[in-house]
Order: C-alpha cells, then structure tokens, then sequence
C-alpha cells in the first residue's frame, strides 16, 4: 500500500504527460499499461505551439523537434484549380516560443516521456498491467488488475482513451454524438511533396466531390480521408481500396507502399465530471472530438499539465477543491472550445454545396488578408487562446 503515489492509467500521450507534470512536481507515480510495451500509435501526428510551450521546460519539445518536422505554414488547397489560402504561424511571433506547428507522430512523445523519466525514482511504469475495476474511499483509491493484483495510491489518474474502463466501471455518462463518417488515416512511403507544386507539410485539401488530407511526417506522408459515397469501411481500408484512391488522386502505375492504415468512427463526447472523488480522468477518457485540425491529443496533454498542478498542490496540503478548478477549466475548454472548433473544422473540410465553398472560401482570403486577423484566427486554431482562457477561469 502506498498512500502516497498516484495511480495513472494508460501510457499514452496524455497518461504520459500527466506523469512527467507530476514527477515535475515531487509526486510519486505509476503507470499501468495494458499493453507489453509503448504502442506506436500514429493517430495524432500534429503539435500546436501552445502543446509545445507546456513541454519545452523538460526538453521534451526540443527533443520531438529533432524528430520532427517544423510546419511554419499549412494550407487550404483547391485540388481542382490549384487555389490555395495559406496561413503563416509566424505571426505568433512573440505569444509563443514555437510559432509553428510540429509534424510528428504521438508515439515520438510517449517514448521521449519514458526516456526521460528513466532512473527517476519517482516514476515507475507496468506494462501487461490490465485494469479491470476501480475504486476509492476516505483513505485513497484503488485499481485491480487482470491478473488479481490490487494497487492504492492517493488517486487514480484515468487516461485510458475513448472506452475508458475506468468511467464504464464508474458506470459515467458519456454524451454527445457519432459523426457518420469514419476517418481513415494512410502512412505512405511516398514522396507525395513532389508530386504538385506549393504542397506544404500540412494540406487542407478540397477535390472536385470530397476532400483529403496530407500531412508530413518524419520519414512518411500522411493521407486522411472518409469511405466515398456508397463505399463500404471495409472496402475503403483494404490495400486494394486505398491504393485507388491514392491512384485517383495521384495517377500511377505500380501500387503505393502502404506502411500504415487506420480507422476510427468519430466521435464528440464529453464525461458529467472530469473529477469523481479520488478518480480523475483526461484527455479521450473525459472528451472527445473530431481529429480535424489536430486538436484531440493536444487537448489531452493541456488536461495533463492542469491536472497535475492542482493534484500536486492538493497532495502538497491544499485544498481538495482545487480537483473543482481542474474539471471547471478543463471541461468548459473541452466543450466550448475544442469541440466546437473541431466540429467546425470537421464540417468546412466536408462541405460538398458549391455556393458554401465559395462562402467558406472567401472567409478564408478574409482571415488571411491582414497580419492582425491572421493573428487572431490562428491564436485560436493553435490552442493559445484556449489555454490563455483556461487560466482565467476559477
């Protein structure tokens, strides 16, 4: 029994970060992975500067740097006409120390986390670690594994994505919606850079009747799209089906190597509470929303750096409370600003009607037309202002 430590569920990105925020801070941690090892989930490949700015004191942000790729612009393409409104992150000049958005896949952070908090005797970290239930009392909270352990701590951290067994075990709500689309994510061995002119590392991309995504990573491109109209997942996801549609975007003879393919339905969720006593949960575990313009993961680390300064305090003799200031800033942040902008984003990458690109179209040119509202738009976009508004909440 250790009192004193704090339980964290998951070894993702955001069960990760929570830990490095609380070890930062002088609190003992463990984390229960289910799976043998790290997983090299290549779901979120987008770093916003305010992400970057939360972990640049641990030198983390510099070492994904290394790894990555700097976007220092992204763009909206018209696929057809070669029409493209580009936005330059260097107007965050000075409300930012990364005024760029860093390509690089999650599992990059999640391996960074556990090399820097190697030897740390703070940290410890299990893997084929299988939570099957949890729970509290006045004196703590507690976990059981698969494997008939069970383990105290102060308080269970729950980061263990969209099908949290911690809220199901809790028996939480977790409303909201299923988007109709699923969202098909492509890892290509291919130089899709020079196949067009202007192609930035991340594209924005309208065609004719649908859109696509393209995105740069390390040593890969990325390739985000939906099942065509009448097309089955299933057929969508094969080798087969996303070689057509990468031939009918980018002709050629020879299939395409395909290093990766997932897919996930979409979903925008959010949990009554992001605290529940001694259990709290972050990231997908509390809120979810569509991944259109990179918001998902970012957001959950956001959770983890708030988090872990309230926890911290609140283990150091402050008042229980705070864990009320955590889900007040976090949860409003979740909803009323990374869900609605995603769900923005989600429905203007979509839009099919002529007449309502044309009107999307022309608020672009207007948001990139001055420095200022350029500025404006692109402090919210890259998740400065959501954490500037969380700070001011109490």
């Amino acid at each position: 029994m250790q009192s004193d430590r704090v339980l964290i569920i998951g070894a993702g990105p955001v069960g990760l970060a929570a830990a490095m925020f609380l070890v930062e801070r002088g609190v003992k941690v463990r984390v229960l992975e289910a799976e043998p090892a790290l997983c090299e989930d290549m779901r979120a490949s987008t770093f916003h500067p305010a992400t970057l700015d939360l972990l640049a004191p641990s030198g983390i942000a510099d070492a994904l740097i290394g790894q990555g790729h700097r976007a220092d612009k992204w763009q909206y393409l018209n696929f057809e006409t070669g029409d493209r409104v580009v936005f330059n992150l260097g107007v965050l000049e000075g409300l930012t120390r990364h005024p760029f958005r860093l390509q690089c896949e999650q599992f990059r952070l999640t391996r960074q986390i556990v090399e820097t908090l190697a030897g740390n005797d703070l940290f410890e970290i299990s893997f084929n670690a299988q939570v099957r239930a949890v729970g509290q009392d006045e004196a703590g909270a507690w976990v059981e594994l698969a494997d008939g352990q069970s383990l105290r701590g102060a308080y269970v951290v729950a980061a263990d994505g969209g099908r949290s067994t911690a809220r199901k075990a809790l028996n939480l709500p977790f409303e909201g919606e299923t988007y109709p689309k699923t969202s098909i994510t492509v890892v290509v061995d291919h130089d899709f850079g020079a196949r067009f002119d202007g192609v930035l590392f991340v594209n924005y991309v309208w065609t004719a009747d649908d859109h696509f995504s393209l995105m740069r990573v390390r040593d890969h491109w990325r390739v985000g799209f939906s099942p065509q109209a009448g097309q089955s997942v299933e057929e969508a996801v094969s080798a087969e089906g996303v070689n057509a549609r990468l031939k009918a975007l980018f002709p050629r003879d020879e299939d395409y190597r395909l290093v990766h393919i997932g897919w996930y339905s979409v979903h925008r969720r959010v949990i009554d509470k992001f605290n529940h006593g001694r259990i709290l949960f972050a990231g997908d575990a509390a809120h979810l929303n569509s991944p259109a313009g990179g918001m998902g993961m970012n957001s959950g680390v956001h959770d983890a750096h708030e988090l872990a300064v309230q926890l911290a305090a609140v283990l150091k003799g402050g008042a229980p409370d705070l864990l009320d200031l955590y889900d007040r800033r976090r949860r409003t942040i979740a909803v009323e600003e990374v869900q609605a902008q995603s769900d923005r984003n989600y429905r203007r990458h979509r839009e099919k009607d002529p007449a309502k690109r044309v009107e999307i179209w022309k608020e672009f040119q207007r948001l990139t037309a001055s420095d200022d509202t350029m500025r404006d738009y692109l402090f919210r976009s890259s998740m400065l202002a959501s954490l500037e508004r969380a700070a001011a909440i109490n």
